[in-house]
């Protein structure tokens, strides 16, 4: 009886702040950025710095090469979606069109490796 009092104590202690800390990281997840006419959002929580280059790389600013020493034996691969709305497509309702992506990416700092593919694309009426 008193090896459980000393083991539950501390695993729900340790349970109490993986939860606190979940809480906060799923409330800091939404990365949006805007460009003239795309924007893209993010389903997942992924890093600012990966949010930027994913959504450059969509919007056709970015060139995609890796440039990690670490990633000469390959790459430490994620995966995430990513929304993406492009406004004023078509000059009738509904002018916006919504485009879903798959995209796959490094997750090791300083590599671009990323391949996205279109997943569906719908048009919506938002603006």
């Amino acid at each position: 009886m008193k090896f459980r009092k000393l083991f539950l104590k501390p695993l729900a202690v340790f349970m109490a702040v993986c939860m606190s800390v979940g809480m906060v990281s799923a409330a800091s997840n939404d990365f949006r950025t805007s460009r003239p006419t795309i924007e893209i959002i993010f389903v997942d929580d992924i890093s600012r710095e990966k949010a930027q280059l994913i959504s450059d790389v969509i919007n056709g600013e970015e060139l995609i090469s890796p440039r990690s020493i670490l990633c000469i034996f390959g790459h430490s691969l994620a995966q995430t979606r990513a929304l993406g709305i492009e406004h004023r497509v078509w000059s009738t309702s509904p002018r916006c069109r919504q485009t879903i992506y798959d995209v796959t990416y490094c997750t090791r700092s300083n590599c671009n490796h990323i391949v996205y593919t279109v997943r569906s694309q719908t048009a919506v009426s938002c603006c």
